[in-house]
């Protein structure tokens, strides 16, 4: 709809679009023979901006053009209602001169945001302590301030019927790969969904179709982290209102990376990065392992083990796979309710909750007290993982191994264990291998430990970067 010269048609004619919502304003002023009109939602845009740089300076000025007065910086003209409308939910101020068809869009929105804090997941010894918040512009003013380069480049996408949502795709033009990046801004392009509210959303409708526990994107919220990956040639994207940034491709042994790795000798962050690897296997197969053992294969344990185990499950009712899922179906009960209760409150019932029920089951000869110390093992085996949806997938993994111990015994967990790594042999994230030939040359130095940063000299290879070496002369010289 083409906007009228007249100011009180195209006032009806906004209102109509906003469906006569409250908030909708009108502000009339004149300056000689000059009649404005100001068009805003009053929820939406900054009061003082309004005044200080459109009202006041076109009063000042009333024999120059609008463009000229108006110190605004983000200036578009439209003479469509439709965009004007669109403008207006912005947060933008529209402004027209009575007898022009020109409809000026001004950006006076509100801004009102959480000041950057402390990563909350992601927290570490050494490092950045910065974390993004919910504002896009701010997050991606932190990462132009990390990476200062023209090479890093920011493209833009709205995603919605009903709620245009802003995207931001990141990533260095001299090292992402080409043919990674159309496939990645098609499926994007490609969205038909009326919002988006995080990025789970995007990752969940443009992944893989194949169904998978294991996550195919990495989720930070850590700046200095998602310059690390931009810097390996990868890409990554934000999403207005979420403070957290996604990174694609990853390969499975970027969820077992952490800053702190590279904040300390290589021989400590290597034996950090085994260790949690080594807690993924636990946190996945020491219920199952104890239920195989307890249920076929006791004589393979020491004699002193075995009479401990069987001293233990003497009185107890319930078989050995009923006590696990029971165990961790607990866990999970008692982990949800202290994220979702208040701070104070969620601590109190995390102890609480967990030394009573710890006690009642074990007392009432319910559950074993062998089997509290195995759940207690692995739940804290999976907090170790310092990715959330890694950790989310341990969680989930260990109950078909339970199952399977409790059907086949160790032949089910061996069963288990070829059919995960079966599982993430066949993955693949944007055309790229998940699982990747980890004990192949350059490609282990950074996976189950991590290597010297002088030998680390060519980038991941899931990043398919143009440039492939990172260091071309680690000693400067020497």
């Amino acid at each position: 709809m083409i906007a009228d010269r007249d100011l009180d048609k195209n006032e009806k004619s906004l209102r109509e679009l906003l469906f006569n919502s409250s908030d909708f304003k009108t502000s009339d002023f004149k300056t000689g023979e000059r009649h404005y009109r100001l068009f805003y939602l009053d929820t939406m845009i900054e009061d003082k901006t309004v005044q200080d740089h459109i009202i006041r300076p076109l009063l000042n000025n009333t024999n120059v053009n609008i463009r000229e007065a108006v110190s605004i910086l983000d200036f578009t003209e439209t003479e469509l209602l439709s965009d004007a409308a669109n403008a207006l939910i912005e947060g933008k101020t529209i402004l027209q001169l009575k007898g022009e068809l020109k409809l000026y869009l001004l950006r006076t929105e509100l801004v009102k945001e959480r000041s950057i804090n402390f990563p909350i997941n992601e927290r570490v010894l050494r490092g950045s302590h910065k974390a993004f918040n919910e504002n896009l512009n701010t997050n991606l003013n932190i990462i132009r301030n990390l990476i200062a380069s023209p090479d890093l480049v920011i493209r833009y996408f709205q995603v919605g019927r009903r709620m245009n949502s802003r995207i931001a795709i990141i990533y260095l033009q001299s090292l992402a790969n080409d043919v990674v990046l159309q496939e990645f801004e098609r499926r994007i392009a490609n969205i038909d969904i009326d919002y988006i509210e995080a990025p789970g959303y995007i990752e969940e409708l443009i992944q893989d179709k194949k169904f998978s526990l294991f996550p195919k994107m990495l989720v930070s919220e850590r700046p200095d982290r998602v310059m690390s990956y931009l810097m390996d040639g990868k890409i990554a994207f934000l999403t207005d209102g979420a403070p957290e940034c996604a990174i694609v491709p990853v390969s499975f042994w970027a969820f077992f990376q952490s800053p702190d790795d590279y904040q300390v000798g290589w021989l400590f962050g290597s034996l950090l990065r085994f260790l949690r690897i080594f807690c993924f296997i636990i946190a996945i197969s020491l219920p199952g392992i104890y239920v195989a053992l307890v249920t076929f294969d006791p004589r393979i344990l020491p004699l002193e083990i075995a009479l401990t185990l069987q001293s233990s499950m003497q009185y107890v009712a319930m078989p050995p796979i009923l006590e696990a899922i029971t165990m961790l179906a607990i866990l999970e009960v008692l982990k949800e309710s202290t994220v979702r209760l208040p701070n104070p409150v969620g601590q109190t019932i995390g102890v609480v909750g967990g030394i009573v029920i710890g006690t009642v089951v074990v007392q009432s000869n319910l559950i074993s007290n062998m089997m509290v110390v195995i759940i207690a093992l692995t739940a804290v085996a999976s907090f170790i993982i310092p990715s959330y949806e890694m950790s989310n997938t341990a969680r989930l993994l260990a109950y078909p191994f339970i199952i399977m111990a409790s059907l086949f015994g160790l032949i089910g967990l061996e069963i288990s264990y070829l059919l995960v790594l079966a599982h993430l042999s066949r993955m693949s994230t944007f055309g790229i291998p998940y699982f990747f030939n980890w004990f192949n040359g350059d490609t282990i130095k950074d996976t189950i430990f991590r290597a010297p940063i002088r030998s680390m000299k060519k980038r991941p290879i899931e990043s398919l970067a143009k440039d492939e070496i990172k260091i071309s002369n680690p000693r400067g010289g020497e």
